[in-house]
C-alpha cells in the first residue's frame, strides 16, 4: 500500500473537494431519476420532489409519475448509493487494515457469509414476510455477523488481533463458505436455483422503504466511527511497531476498523446479494486522484463509491430494458478495464 500518509492536507482543500464530490452525487442521483422505461422529464421530476418534501398530502403530480419518481426509482438510487458507500469504505478500511492493495470487502469471509445465510433461507423455503420481518436480508445478515465474529476469534492471538491470521483465516472461511454455497446450489429446485443465482450477483431491487431507512442509519453510524480513527489508520500503515511509538492503540484501532468495516459489508451484502469491484477499484481511484491520507480518502472513497454504484445500476436496468441485468456484472464490466486504465496511469501525478 502507498505510504505518503504524512501529505499535508489543508482545511480548504477538503472542503473544496468534498464540496465538488457533494455537487457530483447529486447531479448523478439527479440524472439516474430520468432514466427508466418511462421517460419523465426535469419538470415533473421537480415538481414530484418538492410535493414530496413539501407538501406529501397535496397532490400536484399525476399520481403514476409520483410513483415511479418517488416511490420507486429514488429508493432505488439512495440503496444503490448507500450500499456504494458501505462496500467503498470498507474497501478502503481493509486496504489500510491489510496493508494490502488487492484487499477488498469479501476477502475476509463477510460477504461469504452473508451469502450463505441467504441461500439457506432461499433453499429452506423460508417466506420472504415471516412476522414482519424481510427474511433474506435478515438472515444474509446474521451469517455475516456469525463469519465476521468467527474470523475475528480465530485471528486473535495472546489477545492480539494478528494481521496475517485475520487475512489467512478470512480466506480460508471465504473458501469455505462459498463450497457451501455451490453444494445448496446442487440440490435445490431450479426456481430456487434461479433466485439464489440472480442474488448472488447483486441486486438492487429490493426498495422496501423502511429496510432501506434503516441500512442508510446504519451505514452512515458506522462509516462516522470509522472516521473518527482515519489519524490512527493513517499510523498504522507505518507499520504497528511505529504506530505504538506514536501512541496509538493498535489493537484497538485495529478492533474498531476490521468490526466496523465487516458491519457495513454485512448490511450491504443483506440488501444488495454479492457486488464485486466497488471496494476495489474505489478507493484505488480515489487515492490516484487525491492521495492516501485518509482523512480524505476515506469520505471521498463513500461519495465516488455511492456515485460509481448508481451508475452502475442505473446501466443495468436500463441498457436492455424491460429485462434487468444483474448489478454485479455492471461493476465487473465497468470496473475492471477502469482499473487497469488506472494502474496504467499510476506513475502520472495527481489530478488534484
Amino acid at each position: 500500500m502507498e505510504q505518503g500518509t504524512t501529505t499535508r492536507l489543508t482545511a480548504a482543500r477538503v472542503i473544496v473537494i468534498m464540496s465538488i464530490l457533494m455537487f457530483l452525487s447529486l447531479a448523478v442521483i439527479f440524472g439516474a431519476l430520468h432514466c427508466g422505461v418511462l421517460k419523465i422529464g426535469t419538470r415533473d421530476i421537480v415538481s414530484c420532489l418538492i410535493e414530496k418534501m413539501t407538501q406529501p398530502d397535496v397532490p400536484h403530480v399525476e399520481a403514476r409519475i409520483s410513483l415511479i419518481v418517488w416511490d420507486i426509482r429514488l429508493k432505488r438510487i439512495m440503496l444503490a448509493f448507500v450500499v456504494g458507500m458501505a462496500l467503498a469504505v470498507s474497501g478502503c478500511i481493509f486496504q489500510a487494515l491489510l496493508r494490502n492493495s488487492l484487499a477488498d470487502p469479501h476477502i475476509l469471509g463477510t460477504s461469504s457469509g452473508g451469502a450463505l445465510g441467504a441461500v439457506l433461507a432461499t433453499a429452506c423455503g423460508i417466506p420472504i414476510f415471516l412476522q414482519n420481518i424481510i427474511t433474506v436480508p435478515f438472515f444474509s445478515f446474521a451469517g455475516s455477523l456469525g463469519a465476521m465474529g468467527l474470523v475475528y476469534a480465530l485471528s486473535k492471538r495472546k489477545g492480539e488481533l494478528s494481521v496475517y491470521s485475520l487475512l489467512l483465516v478470512g480466506v480460508i472461511l471465504n473458501s469455505f463458505f462459498i463450497s457451501i454455497v455451490i453444494f445448496i446450489e446442487t440440490i435445490v429446485s431450479h426456481d430456487q436455483l434461479t433466485s439464489i443465482f440472480f442474488w448472488l450477483l447483486g441486486s438492487l431491487s429490493n426498495v422496501n422503504g423502511t429496510l432501506i431507512v434503516v441500512v442508510s442509519v446504519a451505514v452512515c453510524a458506522s462509516v462516522t466511527v470509522l472516521f473518527s480513527q482515519t489519524r490512527n489508520i493513517n499510523l498504522l500503515t507505518l507499520g504497528d511497531e511505529k504506530a505504538r511509538q506514536l501512541g496509538v492503540s493498535t489493537e484497538r484501532t485495529k478492533a474498531i476498523c476490521f468490526i466496523g468495516a465487516s458491519f457495513i459489508t454485512g448490511l450491504s451484502v443483506a440488501v444488495s446479494g454479492l457486488i464485486g469491484f466497488v471496494g476495489l477499484v474505489v478507493p484505488h481511484i480515489v487515492r490516484l486522484l487525491f492521495g492516501p491520507d485518509h482523512r480524505l480518502s476515506l469520505p471521498a472513497s463513500a461519495l465516488v463509491g455511492g456515485m460509481f454504484l448508481v451508475i452502475a445500476d442505473t446501466i443495468a436496468r436500463t441498457i436492455l430494458m424491460p429485462q434487468e441485468l444483474p448489478v454485479g456484472v455492471v461493476t465487473s464490466f465497468i470496473g475492471a478495464p477502469f482499473f487497469i486504465f488506472l494502474l496504467k496511469k499510476k506513475e502520472t501525478r495527481r489530478i488534484v
